[in-house]
């Protein structure tokens, strides 16, 4: 019993002094971290590895499902002949860069179709007793409820203001509102199709507008889809202890919840990885050929969500073939058949990507210019070795998760590490006890979590002609279940340790307990506090422009009377037409044609008001000298330090 205690001790102890070490990385200067910090995690970790050496049923939780034969049919020719003469007929509506209705339906069922000639699992059927809710099932809708409230909590005013991205995206979802079905949006350098069908379908339902909020609310839901597929990712890889705590780390860790509420198209990247790689995961568990269909699935989709997630294409692959080369899998039957039905699983992404593919074919240089300018000289020529560039994008993109951080300010805390101290602590000693599960059990699926994990990082260390953009913390979004799975070891293998003390276990549940409530705390400060004042500060606040405008027309003013003056890197006119119910609105007044245009304003009727830059001086000393009568007032921000809004009123008779 006494040996029991120690070891407890020693594990927790080694939690505290990772969490310590963390600390002082996070508050390193980006120069140099701390050399304490490493002394400090070499102690936690050799106390740490003591604690499993000591107790090595820290390592025997609950064992996930291993791999059986497949006892039914190995294909159902009819439906795979019919599945791909439907994908064809849906590659040939789809020309033009256009969904039609015969080609949706084609696709549709082309991809049903791939289904049933594969399927090897039973169908779900409805229990007789019915569904009965446990204990654990509670425990699952209450994480799931805090993950829904971390992303819908404030979520109009966090973040309130948006960027130039918003409006472009605004104008697609409108396209499809207008009946223009793309299948890729070339708008912007291109983007994939999902976000706008979703908000349009948002639109439809709901009424709601063409606003920077309506493209919150679909991306926010996307976020909480991330969830269960985290839950089914650990479950696969550690047991439901691991399923609850991966899910539990998602629903609160700032990585997963910021980019889920600024409104872009971030989280369909750790979404759609997170699902694929789940049925990855238990298609090497269960050796279930349904399993692996269901990784190409969502393969399939995650390529219409955000360009990065094209990573899943190489890290799928490769964190297959790695544990199917350790299992030497070309030694068994058994093997060979779980090649072959990984292959037919990538092959299901193929009808789920007809219309695509089309478009592909018809127009590559579109489909692949983003990247291209980030991985050639399209765009820029590289600045030195583009191998040594590699290199170092990609050490940079390991450290991130502890200490280097991303620098653009539109879904992180800006320079600082990717996860909070707690769960980058909890990250490190996951790893260790990761090999130490995989060792002690002869256990090599974790290597897949792990491999697919790592080449989800090039997304954003592949940026070769513009390497200040790594780390990113949406392109490496990829590595985010991975990363998440392997923070959750720790304190899976807690829980399920006491869960095995018998009348101790309130106290093992307990601690973890207050582990879940620093990490909920921890991480609402960055989101909430850190991130929102951070984000405040440097976007441009087009919402206060929108807001000084409304008060003019509601004093009265006409509404062709009031102006934005244009300035360089200032607001962008659609996001105030935005606010004020008009993505189209007309009334900005470009430096080009500053002189022209005020000479038109002063026939009109009327009080007037411009909107100008507080260091526009040329446009001061045009609008002073046509206006003499006019007076200035200064608008500072309504909701932090910033830059504010210079604002001229010119009197009815001037």
């Amino acid at each position: 019993m006494v040996h029991r205690a120690m070891s407890a001790l020693a594990f927790l102890f080694a939690g505290l002094l990772a969490v310590f070490a963390q600390g002082l990385l996070d508050a390193s200067p980006r120069e140099a971290p701390d050399p304490r910090a490493f002394g400090v995690y070499a102690g936690a970790l050799a106390l740490f590895l003591w604690a499993l050496r000591q107790e090595p049923a820290w390592l025997e939780g609950e064992r996930p499902s291993v791999s059986t034969p497949n006892p039914l049919p190995s294909g159902r020719p009819f439906w795979a002949v019919l599945s791909l003469g439907l994908a064809a007929l849906a590659f040939l509506e789809s020309g033009g860069n256009r969904f039609r209705l015969p080609g949706v339906i084609a696709w549709g069922l082309a991809v049903a179709a791939w289904l049933a000639a594969w399927w090897d699992a039973p169908l779900p059927r409805w229990p007789r007793e019915g569904l009965r809710v446990h204990g654990w099932h509670l425990l699952l809708l209450l994480v799931l409820g805090l993950g829904i409230g971390f992303r819908y909590w404030d979520l109009w005013n966090l973040p309130l203001d948006v960027n130039s991205d918003h409006a472009e995206k605004l104008l697609d979802v409108r396209d499809v509102l207008n009946g223009e079905y793309r299948i890729f949006f070339p708008r912007n350098t291109g983007r994939e199709a999902f976000q706008f069908y979703l908000a349009a379908a948002t639109v439809r339902l709901f009424g709601m507008p063409l606003h920077k909020f309506t493209l919150q609310v679909g991306t926010a839901f996307i976020g909480v889809l991330l969830l269960p597929a985290l839950y089914l990712l650990g479950a696969a890889l550690w047991g439901r202890h691991g399923g609850l705590w991966t899910m539990f780390l998602g629903a609160v860790a700032s990585w997963a919840v910021i980019p889920s509420r600024v409104g872009l198209r971030y989280p369909f990247l750790p979404t759609f990885a997170a699902w694929s790689l789940a049925f990855l995961i238990r298609g090497l568990r269960s050796g279930h050929r349904a399993d692996f269909l269901g990784m190409g699935l969502f393969l399939g989709i995650g390529l219409y969500g955000y360009s990065p997630f094209r990573g899943m294409i190489a890290a799928l692959p490769a964190a297959f073939l790695l544990v199917w080369g350790i299992r030497r899998g070309w030694r068994t039957a058994e093997g060979w058949r779980q090649m072959r039905d990984f292959i037919l699983g990538m092959l299901t992404a193929l009808p789920v990507l007809a219309p695509m593919l089309r478009f592909i074919v018809e127009s590559p240089e579109v489909f692949f210019y983003r990247l291209m300018t980030r991985v050639s000289t399209w765009e820029k020529p590289f600045e030195g070795d583009p191998l040594w560039i590699l290199l170092d994008n990609l050490r940079r993109a390991l450290l991130m998760f502890h200490w280097t951080g991303d620098e653009v300010y539109v879904a992180t805390i800006p320079l600082r590490p990717m996860l909070d101290p707690a769960m980058g602590a909890l990250l490190v000693l996951g790893g260790a006890a990761a090999f130490g599960w995989m060792i002690r059990r002869r256990d090599p699926v974790p290597l897949a979590a792990l491999a697919a994990g790592f080449v989800m990082l090039f997304p954003s260390a592949y940026n070769l002609s513009f390497p200040r953009e790594n780390p990113s913390t949406v392109r490496a979004a990829g590595a985010l279940p991975s990363v998440l799975a392997l923070a959750a070891l720790v304190p899976a293998m807690w829980t399920a340790w006491w869960g095995r003390a018998g009348a101790r276990r309130w106290l093992g549940w307990g601690i973890a307990g207050l582990l879940a409530l620093a990490l909920i705390r921890l991480n609402a400060a960055r989101v909430f506090e850190t991130y929102a004042q951070s984000y405040c500060h440097y976007v441009l606040n087009a919402s206060d422009a929108a807001e000084i405008l409304r008060g003019f027309y509601v004093g009265g003013g006409p509404p062709t009377n009031a102006f934005y003056v244009a300035y360089p890197y200032w607001f962008d006119s659609r996001l105030i037409g935005m606010w004020l119910g008009d993505l189209d609105w007309p009334y900005t007044v470009w430096y080009e044609d500053l002189p022209q245009a005020v000479a038109r304003h002063r026939r009109l009727p009327g009080p007037k008001l411009y909107l100008v830059h507080p260091e526009d001086e040329a446009t001061r000393a045009v609008l002073q000298a046509t206006y003499p009568r006019g007076w200035w007032a200064w608008r500072p921000r309504a909701r932090c330090d910033g830059l504010g809004i210079r604002v001229f009123h010119v009197p009815p008779d001037s």
